[in-house]
């Protein structure tokens, strides 16, 4: 028996881009974006609730600390 991953990642940071698009477009009035925003902030709070009931995993918090470095040298090359 297999597994189906039914989401696409891809797909999911399309659309979350496309909102952050909205919210910083010179186009959107504030009205526009700040609903725009709104809509970010739900999907942030979405997936903090999901991963807060969340089973843990062995490897996990090497993955996370590995991804946290990732992160910062990303950040750190991007302010230089």
């Amino acid at each position: 028996m297999g597994y189906k991953k039914n989401w696409d990642v891809a797909d999911l940071y399309s659309q979350i881009r496309s909102l952050s698009s909205a919210v910083n477009s010179k186009y959107s009035d504030g009205f526009t974006a700040f609903y725009a925003k709104q809509d970010l902030y739900k999907i942030k709070w979405f997936v903090d609730e999901q991963l807060k009931h969340s089973n843990s995993f062995a490897g996990e918090q090497e993955w996370l600390r590995e991804e946290e470095k990732k992160r910062v040298v990303k950040i750190l090359k991007d302010e230089v």
